[in-house]
């Protein structure tokens, strides 16, 4: 039975158009980020060697996207910061899930005085603004790319604890897991064992809706100088530089980011959209 469920979950989702061009997006994406150095003759000026020769030169055949003010090639730029900015979506989600889902499955399972305190301590990261928050700790622990991404991870984790904490508590409630405590199976090993396995689905399709979210939170903060600094390539800090020249009729340096940054958010929360569809029965039957 789950092979059957598993086969028809992938048939879904290929069968999803909106998913199946995020896929074959993201992955463009993703093999120009990797393999950079060998798909641009500016790899240097991806990695932030300038060529002053070039300065603001505008889209051209030698420079399809133009050049920023440095004279660095802007298709290289894109491709070097895709790496940046693709990798902090990723590490702020899956770092986010690495400590929210634990607490939520122990806050729920265990439940009493420990669901309260994880609960409560919860609801203080929740009650302030995320943004304002990672701000506020990027800005303490000074401007890079490690702290942007523990500061927006330490505002992302609530919220997997909540929903890890609401899917536990319905599926502690289950046959197996009552005829397990009563032959005397470890917490640990019920709560590794057969309830993690149960609530990783909903984990997954909300860490995959988030990753666009968390790339454009990112970029906010490289954009405000809290983020990647130069001469390292990166989203949000090739929009920052951009818009000192944006109204001298430079629109290439600010305008080609941007759009990156709203292609690629746009094709995760597409493909969230797929993998929740297709990861629930109920909805591929109303489908």
């Amino acid at each position: 039975m789950a092979r059957i469920e598993v086969g028809s979950s992938a048939w879904f989702l290929i069968r999803d158009r909106a998913a199946l061009i995020s896929m074959a997006f993201l992955l463009l994406i993703a093999v120009s980020a990797i393999f950079a150095p060998l798909l641009t003759p500016y790899a240097k000026q991806g990695m932030g060697d300038p060529d002053l020769t070039a300065k603001f030169k505008p889209p051209s055949i030698e420079h399809p996207l133009g050049a920023d003010s440095l004279g660095r090639d802007q298709v290289a730029r894109l491709m070097f910061g895709a790496r940046r900015s693709l990798s902090m979506g990723l590490l702020v989600v899956l770092i986010a899930i690495a400590i929210g889902a634990p607490l939520g499955m122990i806050a729920g399972y265990l439940g009493g005085w420990i669901d309260e305190a994880i609960m409560r301590v919860t609801d203080v990261f929740l009650a302030f603004p995320p943004l304002l928050l990672a701000i506020a700790i990027a800005a303490a622990l000074g401007a890079s790319y490690i702290n942007a991404v523990m500061a927006i991870a330490v505002t992302w984790w609530p919220w997997y604890a909540r929903l890890a904490r609401a899917q536990t508590l319905s599926v502690r409630e289950r046959a197996y897991i009552e005829a397990a405590n009563s032959i005397g199976v470890r917490d640990r090993v019920i709560i590794r064992r057969h309830i993690l396995p149960n609530i990783m689905t909903p984990i997954i399709v909300q860490g995959t809706l988030d990753v666009g979210t968390a790339i454009l939170v990112a970029a906010g903060l490289s954009f405000i100088g809290l983020g990647t600094q130069a001469p390292f390539a990166d989203w949000g800090v090739m929009i920052s530089d951009g818009r000192l020249f944006f109204l001298s009729g430079r629109w290439w340096l600010s305008t080609f980011p941007g759009l990156a940054i709203f292609l690629t958010a746009m094709a995760f929360n597409f493909l969230g959209d797929g993998v929740r569809v297709a990861a629930d029965p109920r909805l591929r039957r109303l489908l």
